[in-house]
């Protein structure tokens, strides 16, 4: 079990952007929630490592072996604990962002994203669970999270998947305005879809 202050950086980590913690997520577009710990429909990985992005994609490379995809031409940094490709157009804390990322992992991921879920997000301004989901992806233990907040007065959704490989916790997260979700959840998609550890 981690720490309250190993917590509190994981939190950091994963809504750092500009120097300061940021939060991530949306106010839902879609009204149904899938139920605590069901299984949700998720891409279907590929079984070995992509043998290239599709079309309108690039393929890049995280942290631990990670092999995912993201979408051309978009800015890629380096986070914490990986990297994150902003859009070009409207990108950063505000914008529409993805994120691929591998940290030490925690044996039960969904034990885990409850309790962080209640102690960093449940106090945000807006959040609402979407769904948070048990899967198996790339046959390991998985969590399928979708939330929505307001950053500064302004809906956001995010959708992120997790899951434990060798002992790394990974995963590959899609944040949009509330009003640009619709464009930005066939990104994730297709990270999902394109994503391996090598």
């Amino acid at each position: 079990m981690r720490t309250p202050l190993q917590l509190a950086l994981v939190a950091a980590v994963g809504y750092l952007v500009a120097g300061g913690l940021i939060g991530v997520a949306l106010l839902a577009s879609h009204g149904t929630a899938a139920v605590a710990g069901i299984p949700a429909a998720v891409p279907a990985p590929s079984s070995t490592a992509p043998t290239g992005p599709p079309k309108g994609f690039q393929q890049v490379s995280g942290p631990s072996g990670l092999v995912t995809v993201i979408p051309d031409g978009w800015k890629i940094s380096s986070i914490r604990n990986g990297f994150q490709a902003d859009d070009p157009r409207n990108g950063g804390a505000s914008g529409r962002f993805v994120r691929y990322q591998g940290v030490a992992g925690e044996a039960d991921l969904y034990t885990w994203l409850t309790a962080y879920e209640k102690q960093s997000w449940s106090t945000q301004p807006g959040y609402q669970r979407v769904q948070m989901s048990q899967q198996k992806y790339l046959n390991n233990p998985a969590v399928l999270w979708e939330f929505t907040y307001a950053l500064n007065g302004a809906p956001r959704h995010v959708k992120i998947l997790y899951w434990n490989a060798g002992g790394t916790q990974y995963d590959v997260y899609a944040s949009a305005p509330a009003a640009d979700w619709a464009q930005t959840s066939p990104l994730f998609d297709a990270m999902v879809a394109n994503s391996a550890v090598r």
